[in-house]
């Protein structure tokens, strides 16, 4: 095999660091939903961890141009350096995904668009959508949920903040605070007349891993390492049909 190519060529490229544990966990997804028996079977790809990125929720809420624009230079990096399909692994930067798509001349794998999909092939009807203060609030989701005849549904300034806190406490480290929050989450979201809840955060996905009883969650961290892996075998011509059920998903734990 030739080495005389851009370290990216051909490559799935992922940017990540926001937050950086969770983007650990994401590269765990994605290899364990891969499948692969052996090594050479794996999704190659190049990580660009950017953790020095500003806080995406409070650009959006300030109007920020400038957060966009660095990620769009980040990404814009990866495909310069080869690679052939782009993901990024936070949701809230998925606010800029129209001018970060339009922007590159190779596909960009949408975490929104897949787990909306994904909810609708469930047969989700109604649905709550977790993530930071501004996916929440400026309904991240609503147009890709709409768009497959699904409801997203409000809910209370203190789920809003509740979830806000669980983010926060995960970022800093605190794990078990933060669980205990999305806890309390889960169960008032539970209350309210929904079907699904979907988690619209890297850290929330990381957080409700081991919930192998949540079967009414659609994890978004999923979604985007199943259409990352359908991006790679469709790429190498093999059978593109990677997803599981609901109820997989949560025994799962990914």
């Amino acid at each position: 095999m030739s080495t005389n190519v851009r370290i990216g060529e051909g490559r799935l490229g992922i940017l990540g660091g926001m937050g950086s544990e969770a983007t650990a966990f994401f590269l765990r997804t994605l290899a364990r939903r891969s499948r692969s028996t052996s090594d050479q079977h794996h999704v190659p790809f190049v990580l660009l961890s950017c953790p020095e990125i500003p806080d995406r929720s409070r650009a959006i809420e300030q109007g920020n141009p400038a957060v966009p624009a660095i990620i769009q230079m980040r990404l814009a990096q990866l495909e310069d350096i080869g690679c052939g399909a782009i993901a990024i692994a936070c949701n809230t930067a998925h606010y800029w995904r129209g001018n970060f798509a339009s922007a590159l001349h190779v596909p960009m794998i949408d975490m929104v668009q897949a787990t909306a999909l994904h909810a609708a092939r469930l047969g989700a009807t109604k649905v709550i959508v977790l993530g930071t203060r501004s996916t929440m609030n400026l309904g991240l989701y609503d147009h890709a949920l709409n768009d497959l005849n699904v409801q997203s549904i409000r809910v209370s300034d203190e789920i809003v903040d509740r979830t806000s806190v669980a983010i926060a406490l995960a970022k800093s480290g605190n794990q078990d605070q933060a669980k205990e929050q999305l806890a309390h989450v889960v169960d008032a979201c539970r209350s309210v007349n929904s079907d699904t809840i979907i988690l619209g955060c890297t850290e929330l996905s990381m957080l409700a891993a081991s919930d192998a009883t949540a079967a009414d969650f659609v994890d978004s961290e999923v979604c985007l390492a199943d259409a990352c892996i359908r991006w790679w075998l469709a790429r190498r011509g093999e059978d593109g049909n990677v997803g599981v059920s609901r109820s997989e998903e949560s025994v799962n734990g990914a």
